[in-house]
């Protein structure tokens, strides 16, 4: 690398690999990510509904996560490769909204369930 240029598109890569693991784990093993989906200090035993919650917050950590890992490839590419012209501020933009549904969504969901 000559420099930090694609450093948002690894993070972005990356983010979205972790958020897939989170909705691995609570997918198909049963484990809520404290880091992700709820606050550090609170206690995951403690839920009202676990199952209702996976449920509820399943799909929506897996829209964070592809949304994450396209735009962390799309910057790559786009950096990297060649110009994609609009679809970089498309998808710029669809990062900052799903960010802002999912925070907003995932707080409710915290409210109700634990």
């Amino acid at each position: 690398m000559d420099g930090m240029e694609g450093i948002f598109g690894i993070i972005g890569v990356g983010a979205g690999l972790y958020s897939l693991y989170a909705w691995f784990q609570l997918k198909y093993k049963g484990i809520i990510n404290t880091s992700i989906l709820v606050p550090k200090d609170t206690n995951v035993k403690k839920c009202k509904d676990k199952k209702a919650y996976m449920t509820a917050a399943g799909p929506k950590l897996l829209v964070l996560a592809v949304v994450l890992i396209l735009y962390g490839a799309e910057y790559l590419y786009n950096t990297y490769v060649q110009s994609t012209g609009y679809l970089f501020w498309i998808m710029l933009v669809l990062v900052l909204v799903v960010l802002v549904w999912f925070a907003w969504t995932v707080k409710k969901l915290n409210a109700k369930y634990f």
